[in-house]
């Protein structure tokens, strides 16, 4: 086995070269995407370090912060800057499952006349979630939410 970045025996190139490129294209993808957020959040490095890591490894984040410290307008900007769909839910004590899952509503076809069932996405239907102040919502709503976040699946 070769050294990181050397050559395979027999001349060709290996995998740790393929290995290396995609390591410093990412980098580079990184720093692009670090600068282009940085021209909206300003000193706030480290966080949008650790949310781009969460985002990298495809986990989640818990952001905890005073009100006004930019946590949604950081998020809202991240998922502007990767192209990914955004949403936001301000949970409430009044607040049901089906209102972040989605719900089934029934239509009729004005041309048949027949009523037929459709599935209405809800916000966790998205790429980047924020899901504010979670600790207010009934359990049944945070236990929808957690039930995405780890299956990464609606039931």
């Amino acid at each position: 086995m070769g050294k990181l970045g050397s050559p395979k025996p027999g001349g060709g190139a290996g995998t740790d070269d393929v290995d290396v490129e995609a390591l410093e294209r990412l980098g580079q993808a990184r720093q692009t995407l670090r600068d282009q957020i940085a021209k909206v959040i300003v000193g706030q490095q480290a966080v949008v370090d650790d949310l781009l890591t969460a985002i990298f490894a495809r986990g989640h984040c818990l952001m905890v912060g005073v009100p006004g410290l930019a946590k949604t307008l950081m998020v809202q900007t991240i998922a502007r800057a990767v192209d990914l769909e955004f949403n936001r839910i301000q949970f409430t004590p009044d607040l049901m499952p089906a209102d972040i899952t989605g719900t089934e509503v029934i239509e009729q076809d004005r041309s048949t006349g027949e009523r037929v069932f459709r599935f209405v996405k809800g916000p966790v239907f998205a790429n980047i979630l924020l899901a504010d102040e979670i600790n207010r919502t009934p359990p049944k709503t945070q236990a929808a939410l957690l039930q995405s976040m780890q299956e990464r699946e609606v039931t």
